[in-house]
């Protein structure tokens, strides 16, 4: 008697249990489902044993009972070889050492478009072996799409922060901040480099005779032809004022700059901009003051460089403009 009643009692404690399992069961396997973001789960060999609805429709765009019993191989239609190859070895990861997985990837979804995940990945323990793995996929596109437009944003204040607004060019700002670079480089590395200042000549003269609006189109016509003269990425080229202009750069004999410089000089003349009747000449000119900065001392002020290549900039405005007077700067 007592030998049924315990059986009785083990199998109501059995049908119990059957019907814990089955709810927790289907309640993971609902979960799982109504979860939007995609999830799957595979076995040790990597054969998918689970994956809810937006897995197979948003990524795959097949159903479930396709992908259930396959393997990345199995599914070459659907997943590019290249990708499953990288699937393959971040899941091999996770079947030989316990451990979680976080990396970001771009999927060709089964609408056509592309979207960014970022793939959070885990091995899945049981009795303390490794059984399989769990992944889930949060679409992180629109959070890429506003970091990028965000650092795009922040690109273009930074330039526009630095940036003179008539001509394009680097403006005063960033002229004193990237002099001071110059010359600390030069102190530390005992290199020279090359500092020219230019003033158009009989500038005011001439917006008096043309007007401020002809003014502003030769001051945006020659910050093009002074660019288009710097063009490497260790050249700069500013508007520090009205109607002057500085530029940096590097060359390896110093009579390359000079060189330089006069063609720029001339190529200014050449554009054959009508200047006014106090002018020199018969055409707008510019004055240069070019100084080869070498062998500086460690406490020199950037702003005394400033004020020597100035004085070489007015001496030639002194002799007659249109001119370029050059000088070895040393502190």
């Amino acid at each position: 008697m007592d030998e049924i009643v315990n059986y009785e009692t083990l199998a109501i404690k059995t049908a119990i249990l059957e019907k814990e399992v089955k709810f927790n069961d289907s309640f993971l396997k609902k979960l799982f489902d109504i979860i939007p973001s995609p999830m799957f789960y595979k076995d040790k060999n990597g054969v998918y044993q689970h994956c809810n609805d937006a897995f197979s429709k948003l990524i795959l765009g097949i159903s479930k009972e396709e992908i259930i019993g396959k393997t990345l191989y199995d599914l070459t239609h659907v997943i590019p070889k290249e990708n499953a190859d990288i699937y393959y070895e971040k899941d091999r990861e996770l079947f030989l050492v316990q451990k979680d997985q976080f990396y970001e990837g771009k999927v060709k979804c089964a609408d056509g478009k592309t979207r960014e995940y970022q793939f959070y990945k885990s091995s899945f323990v049981l009795d303390g072996e490794i059984i399989g793995l769990v992944g889930l996929m949060l679409d992180v596109s629109d959070y890429k799409k506003a970091l990028r437009e965000l650092d795009e944003k922040n690109r273009l204040l930074s330039e526009i922060s630095i940036t003179d607004s008539l001509t394009g060019l680097y403006n005063r700002r960033y002229f004193q901040d990237i002099l001071e670079e110059k010359v600390n480089s030069s102190i530390r590395y005992n290199h020279s480099f090359c500092f020219a200042i230019i003033d158009i000549d009989f500038f005011k003269d001439y917006n008096d005779s043309f007007g401020h609006y002809k003014g502003d189109l030769v001051l945006e016509q020659l910050g093009k032809v002074f660019k288009e003269s710097f063009l490497r990425t260790t050249d700069y080229v500013f508007r520090i004022g009205g109607e002057e202009f500085a530029i940096l750069f590097d060359v390896i004999d110093f009579n390359d700059a000079i060189l330089i410089m006069e063609n720029l000089r001339k190529k200014v003349e050449d554009l054959k901009i009508k200047a006014s009747s106090n002018s020199s000449y018969e055409y707008l000119t510019i004055s240069v003051g070019l100084g080869n900065i070498k062998e500086l001392k460690k406490d020199v002020n950037p702003s005394i460089l400033y004020h020597e290549v100035d004085k070489l900039l007015y001496k030639s405005k002194n002799e007659n403009r249109n001119k370029v007077t050059v000088a070895d700067i040393i502190f």
